[in-house]
This record gives C-alpha cells, sequence and structure tokens, in this order.
C-alpha cells in the first residue's frame, strides 16, 4: 500500500513534467484522463466517413503489438526519459525499473529467481504512464491517420483509387517498421489486419506488409470492442452483439426470466447494470447503423422486458418501456450522441474537438454519422 501511494506521487509530479513538453501526442487516447475509447473510434470513423463523402478509398492498418508492455526496453526507456525529467526524476525511476526478479510457483515448488529486463510493472500505477512516454516519438507521417490507445495501434491513408492509398499506407508501415526495430518492439505481422474502406467494386486489392511479411487482407477489423466493417454500415458489430447478448441472457434466464420470483425491481436493475452496457457502448457510433440493423437490439430488449414481467402477447411494447421506466434504444442513441458531442465540444485535445468542429454543411450520401444522432 505504501508502495502504491509513493508510486501516485510520483506519478502526479511526472505528470508536470509531461505536460510542460507536450510528450504524449495529441494521436495517443490511451490512459489520459477525459480521453475515451468512444472518441478514438470517432476519429477512425470520421476519415473513412470524409473518404467516402469524396468518393475515395480508405486504406488501414490495425497493429498487433507483442507483449506491449512486458517488452519496453529499459535502456531506451531510460534514454527517453533523460530528454525532459530532471536527472533525480531519472535515476529514481531507474531504480524502480532495474534489478527485478521474479520466480513461478506450481504448488509448492517454486523455481530459481530470474532476471526481469524489459518491460514495466503490471499492474503498476507508473506502468501505463512508462509506456505512453516510451511509444510517444512514434512516427506521424504526412497525410496518415494515427491513431493510438495504449498499444492498439492503427493506421489509415485515404486516396483517390486503392493504389494510391494503399501505397501511402505501405510508406507509413515502412516508417513505423523502421521505428520498431530502433526501440525493440516486436509486431505481430500476421495477426495485424489490413482492411480497405471503400463504397467501390473493387476486385485485385494491393496487399501491404510489415517486414517484409503480408498483412492479412480483410472486410473487417475489430478496434477497441468494435468492430469496423469495409463499407461501415455496423451489420457485424451489431450481429456480434445480439449474440453476446444472447449468450449472456442465457445464463441470467433463471434469474430474471418469466418464472424467477425475483422482484421485477431487482430483475430491470440486473439487465440495466448487466445487460444494457454490453450494448449500449458505442452506440453514439455504430447507431449510425440503418434501421434494420438496429431494431436487432430493440427486438432483444423487448424480449427481455417482456419476460422481466410475464407479460402476455396482447401487452404492448410501449407500454412495458413507459411502465418499467426503461427507454426505447432510439432514445438511448439520441441521449449518448447529445452527451458525447457536449464532451467533444470541451474536450481538450484539439484532435477530439475538430471532430465537431470541421464538419461539412453539404453532404453527397445520405448516410448517418455520430453528429445526425441528436
Amino acid at each position: 500500500m505504501i508502495s502504491k501511494l509513493f508510486e501516485i506521487l510520483i506519478q502526479k509530479r511526472i505528470q508536470i513534467y509531461i505536460e510542460r513538453f507536450n510528450v504524449i501526442p495529441n494521436h495517443q487516447f490511451g490512459f489520459r484522463k477525459s480521453h475515451a475509447t468512444v472518441d478514438q473510434i470517432h476519429r477512425i470513423t470520421d476519415v473513412i466517413e470524409r473518404a467516402f463523402e469524396k468518393k475515395e478509398v480508405c486504406s488501414a492498418v490495425f497493429l498487433d503489438v507483442a507483449q506491449a508492455f512486458d517488452k519496453v526496453w529499459h535502456e531506451g526507456l531510460i534514454f527517453k526519459l533523460n530528454r525532459f525529467l530532471p536527472k533525480s526524476y531519472v535515476k529514481l525511476l531507474s531504480s524502480y525499473l532495474q534489478d527485478r526478479v521474479f520466480r513461478v510457483r506450481v504448488e509448492n515448488e517454486y523455481s530459481s529467481l530470474k532476471d526481469i529486463n524489459a518491460g514495466v510493472p503490471q499492474g503498476s500505477i507508473l506502468g501505463p504512464m512508462l509506456y505512453l512516454i516510451f511509444t510517444s516519438d512514434l512516427p506521424v507521417i504526412e497525410n496518415i491517420k494515427v491513431a493510438t490507445f495504449a498499444d492498439d495501434t492503427s493506421l489509415l491513408a485515404t486516396g483517390r483509387n486503392i493504389v494510391e492509398s494503399s501505397t501511402k499506407l505501405q510508406e507509413a508501415n515502412d516508417s513505423i517498421t523502421n521505428w520498431c526495430k530502433l526501440w525493440k518492439i516486436k509486431l505481430n505481422e500476421t495477426k495485424s489486419v489490413h482492411v480497405n474502406f471503400t463504397l467501390k467494386k473493387i476486385e485485385n486489392q494491393p496487399n501491404v506488409t510489415l517486414n517484409n511479411i503480408v498483412v492479412p487482407l480483410d472486410n473487417k477489423a475489430k478496434y477497441l470492442g468494435m468492430t469496423l466493417d469495409a463499407k461501415l454500415h455496423w451489420k457485424e458489430h451489431v450481429k456480434i452483439k445480439r449474440k453476446e447478448l444472447d449468450l449472456k441472457y442465457s445464463k441470467l434466464y433463471w434469474l430474471i426470466g418469466r418464472y424467477s420470483t425475483l422482484s421485477i425491481y431487482n430483475k430491470t436493475l440486473i439487465y440495466n447494470q448487466v445487460l444494457k452496457p454490453t450494448w449500449s457502448y458505442g452506440i453514439q457510433i455504430f447507431g449510425c447503423a440503418k434501421e434494420v440493423h438496429r431494431s436487432r437490439i430493440q427486438t432483444f430488449q423487448n424480449k427481455v422486458l417482456r419476460n422481466i414481467v410475464n407479460a402476455p402477447w396482447y401487452i404492448r411494447n410501449s407500454d412495458l418501456h413507459r411502465d418499467l421506466k426503461v427507454p426505447l434504444v432510439k432514445d438511448e442513441i439520441a441521449k449518448y450522441a447529445r452527451k458525447h458531442r457536449e464532451r467533444l465540444t470541451q474536450h481538450v485535445n484539439t484532435e477530439a474537438s475538430i471532430l465537431i468542429r470541421n464538419q461539412p454543411h453539404i453532404r453527397r450520401l445520405r448516410r448517418l454519422i455520430p453528429n445526425d444522432l441528436i
């Protein structure tokens, strides 16, 4: 407990220098106050939607970093700390990182002690901050959108055609690869994903590589818990969420189903606390999906509410929502979108606040964007 308190004090002191010298880049949203995963996802979808609007192609790669926190190079991190921290702080952090050991326990047997030569301490207060500092100089290439949330990194390049966007993306990949080699960061090339977001019909899609290894090409990618399909219809995301909801509900049916003796109040409380967060996460972004896709979530909610009160067939769903004081999915979308917009207008990061300021007044496509959901 004393060590945790000491780490908190050190973190606050280091944070002063981080803000003074603008160490953490604006594209990094991980482990930062007032920076949510949804904000980062909105940045990515905004680039894709703008490419659609201009009849362009957005080629993206979602990188997988191997054991990101466990493989931080200590000497490299100390070198970067020396750039902006006083020497006394650097010596303290060097002592914090080095001369650590571990051993493995199997039942009552212990292995011999082994040195920890890399990585930041897992579960520590300073660990996430040190990782952000270590990756703060990730190269930013002109005309390439970089989005990072801790070790979840994506690169997006737009072009008038698939060749132009892929060429730009490959240049960005080469720059990132060289940087990773310099700072001893390992990329999982085969676990990374390459997606070409476009409304055009493209048959031959060029490959992009990392370390001369072809990145798997797919028509969807999962980033920060949301599934982005190539046309950004959100159909696949809603489908996955519905399966997840059905699985969770099947495990809870004995507790909140028709024949449970639990009170209606407690059943509704369990739904709001356990099931609702599953589909409401990111609703301010994927709420742009077509009604036919969003209705799958509403159908699930209707089913759960009917079972909670053991409602007969002739009771209207609208009456159940009113009596149980559970808003419809479309009303929740508007509420979350409104809060999201308010957050962005006051956001401390210009990369987030610009999502509101630079919205086009005239649009070619009849597609919903997050600002339309209010």
